[in-house]
């Protein structure tokens, strides 16, 4: 009988065979890898536009039932639109738990910091456990703030005790094309129907402990096709959870641009999430008195911004969302953040 002997061969990679193969497979992975992250960021922005067509959704559905568009907030310190418009986007079992007639801070701990997905972008964040705001945080070492964020505040309004935690979100109530003044009234074109914006805050009514909106559907005489209803709110990268960046809780009314936002002159749309551009002191617009803050409160908070790739996304009044480029020119930006003004809007 002949024995079987090995022939000597070896089967298998050799050295440099296996490199190669290493190279390819980097090579492919080099390739895929921004494919990938393009499918998964187009996939976000697919869910935030979404999350914007439900929130305006919900928007109608209260104007169907309560005669107006929702209140940017009840009343000062009181819950915002984001706590009424629950019911209307199945969220029912947390406004439930809200008695709208007293203060924020005197809530019910668990439902002030009950988050709703729907409230986030997923380009951004999601929903996490403990993701709540957190009274004058220090701002992460990695961060270069202006002076006005360069430590804990001094500001009792800021304090836990004034603004307890509470859930956060990414989307912000169209204000309109004004801003904050340093008047006495500080908030005077927002507080009464010179309010520009699809949505503004609502009156409270201390004695019987009611309020109402002061906007609807027949007040945006500029079309609802042509008026904002609902954006992205600006937060900068490394600053979630910061009262001074309007990062402060959704359902808090403590200050509007918690849960609102203004958009135009000196307004423009943030570019990206590392945009720290404050807002740029103006005057304020003819027919008025006082002048723009500079910014030495809340400089970022009163912009719209995302973090898509060169857009902010917005849902019109009709309930359409659009995507604006970051660049728009301003006056076209004021045009479209204003219900009442009459003006053409050009390309956007």
């Amino acid at each position: 009988m002949s024995s079987l002997r090995p022939s000597g061969r070896r089967s298998g990679f050799t050295l440099i065979e296996l490199l190669v193969v290493i190279a390819i497979i980097a090579i492919l992975i080099g390739l895929l890898l921004p494919a990938v992250q393009k499918v998964r960021e187009a996939a976000a922005r697919t869910s935030c536009s979404n999350n914007l067509h439900n929130i305006a959704l919900a928007v109608h559905n209260y104007h169907d039932a309560n005669g107006t568009f929702p209140p940017v907030r009840v009343g000062n310190n009181h819950a915002t639109w984001f706590v009424l418009i629950m019911p209307y986007m199945e969220q029912g079992n947390i406004s439930k738990g809200w008695d709208f007639s007293i203060h924020y801070v005197n809530q019910t701990p668990a439902y002030r910091e009950m988050q709703v997905k729907s409230y986030y972008c997923p380009s951004r964040r999601g929903p996490a456990a403990g993701q709540v705001h957190r009274p004058e945080q220090v701002v992460p070492a990695d961060v270069t703030p202006p002076p006005e964020f360069s430590g804990t505040s001094t500001d009792t309004r800021f304090s836990g005790t004034n603004q307890p935690p509470g859930a956060l979100g990414d989307y912000a109530a169209c204000l309109g094309e004004y801003g904050f003044f340093a008047s006495p009234a500080a908030e005077v074109c927002f507080s009464d129907t010179r309010g520009n914006g699809a949505m503004i805050v609502g009156t409270f009514n201390n004695t019987t402990r009611t309020w109402r909106s002061n906007t609807g559907i027949n007040s945006i005489s500029d079309g609802t096709t042509n008026t904002f209803l609902v954006g992205e709110k600006h937060v900068p990268a490394g600053m979630f959870g910061r009262l001074k960046v309007g990062d402060g809780s959704i359902y808090l009314g403590v200050w509007t641009t918690y849960s609102g936002r203004v958009a135009g002159i000196a307004h423009p749309l943030a570019n990206g999430p590392n945009d720290v551009t404050p807002t740029r002191a103006e005057p304020r617009p003819p027919g008025g008195s006082g002048t723009w803050r500079p910014g030495n409160d809340a400089a970022y908070s009163k912009k719209f911004g995302s973090w898509h790739s060169g857009v902010c996304q917005f849902a019109l009044a009709d309930g359409s969302v659009r995507s604006v480029r970051n660049n728009v020119d301003e006056v076209t930006l004021a045009r479209l953040a204003a219900r009442n003004d009459g003006q053409v809007i050009g390309d956007y």
